[in-house]
């Protein structure tokens, strides 16, 4: 794919400063359209929802309009619930609205949402929803019903916040300001176990499915280590070195993690110098054993987004392009196939790629079989628009208008 040579903002630059995110505040982007409902299936296909100047929020991998968004809506934010059945949104059309839209029952519900959230995400049971959004101290959370209405009066301050849901369960990790803490009874968020500050050095905790362990990072005086952590217990493993800020996504089946190093380190599992504070741009990305500590080699890059398949075999990564912006890469054995470079929306950029690390739970862009990637990018003329790249095809085709696009869960 190719993009407009005048364009002036440079998003390879901009894609140096992700790792930067791990000690910020998440910032509500302002008039912004990001869409809204979704469902896993409509007629037995793969829905791709979709935001910005596009015909339909929910449309086909051939781009055919599935559903429509409801007049006078201006949705963002779309967020699946883990079994794709819900998509919780933003509505900004008037006075901002949490709309949350059940496909199987074809309902949907329009409440007035307490702030303008910039992050949902459902729990792995799909009975809550925890929404952060602008607070008196930086970012604040809410948790919500499945219809959208809050949960109880109660909500959570910090500078900075990032959470993880149990897996297929209603526990909440999460960490803020530096700190980690569990939530077992999310109608009650003043009363939280403390699991210890391990610092800033990773955003949202990983949960290790089947378990009830996560990965943290502890960062001991400069020293950050990739640590298992028993949630009941706080009994902790030593996984080894962390260099810098760190990204964390586990397999489904628990067997192993993707570990995104925020610098560059000598090799992997190699001690590793962390003297100065500063991101590397050439960091690299490790597979960590989560039984033995081995350490495979993914990319000696630097990794901004990472999703697992399914079946625990695939990995799709979105790397900074050797040629200009971004490419993802997907990676099976040891081998890696390139799918090509392309440019990012802003609106995909700075709302996602940027916070990626917090978002791993919930959008998607590999599709449910894991052999096509769906992204918003900029066009020849400097237009964004939705595109598929299929895996072994030698260029993407655009398939919508949008500014950002995400697959039903799979």
């Amino acid at each position: 794919m190719r993009w407009a040579a005048s364009m002036t903002i440079s998003f390879r630059s901009l894609a140096l400063l992700v790792p930067l995110a791990a000690g910020c505040t998440q910032i509500a982007p302002e008039d912004l359209e990001i869409p809204g409902p979704t469902s896993t299936v409509f007629d037995g296909l793969d829905a791709i929802a979709v935001g910005g100047d596009a015909s339909g929020v929910l449309i086909t991998p051939e781009g055919a309009e599935l559903l429509a968004t409801p007049e006078g809506a201006l949705l963002r934010q779309p967020t699946w619930s883990r079994d794709g059945r819900r998509v919780a949104s933003i509505d900004l059309g008037n006075a901002p609205r949490v709309r949350v839209f059940d496909v199987v029952e074809e309902t949907s519900t329009s409440v007035d949402a307490r702030r303008n959230y910039f992050f949902f995400s459902w729990s792995g049971d799909g009975s809550a929803i925890a929404a952060l959004g602008p607070g008196p101290v930086g970012t604040t959370l809410d948790i919500l019903r499945p219809d959208g209405t809050p949960l109880s009066a109660g909500s959570l301050d910090a500078g900075s916040f990032y959470l993880a849901w149990e897996p297929n369960g209603d526990d909440l990790l999460v960490h803020r300001d530096g700190e980690l803490e569990l939530v077992r009874d999310v109608a009650d968020l003043a009363t939280r176990e403390p699991l210890g500050a391990p610092g800033q050095s990773f955003l949202a905790p990983a949960w290790v499915p089947g378990t009830r362990d996560a990965l943290i990072v502890a960062d001991r005086e400069g020293d950050a280590r990739l640590i298992r952590i028993d949630v009941d217990t706080a009994s902790k493993r030593d996984l080894g070195p962390v260099a810098g800020s760190a990204g964390i996504v586990v397999s489904p089946d628990g067997s192993r993690a993707l570990l995104a190093h925020g610098m560059s380190g000598p090799g992997p599992g190699a001690e590793i110098d962390i003297a100065n504070p500063v991101q590397d741009s050439s960091a690299p990305t490790e597979l960590i054993d989560l039984e033995s500590g081995e350490r495979t080699l993914v990319s000696a890059l630097p990794t901004f987004w990472a999703e697992w398949s399914p079946d625990g075999e695939r990995l799709a990564l979105l790397h900074v392009s050797a040629e200009q912006g971004f490419e993802w890469v997907v990676w099976t054995d040891d081998v890696s196939e390139p799918l090509g470079s392309w440019l990012p929306s802003p609106v995909f950029f700075r709302d996602y790629v940027f916070f990626s690390w917090q978002f791993v739970e919930s959008p998607r862009v590999r599709s449910p079989q894991s052999d096509a990637i769906v992204y918003a990018g900029i066009d020849e003329a400097g237009e964004t628009g939705i595109y598929i790249h299929r895996v072994g095809d030698g260029a993407a085709t655009r398939i919508s208008d949008g500014d950002v696009a995400f697959w039903t869960p799979g």
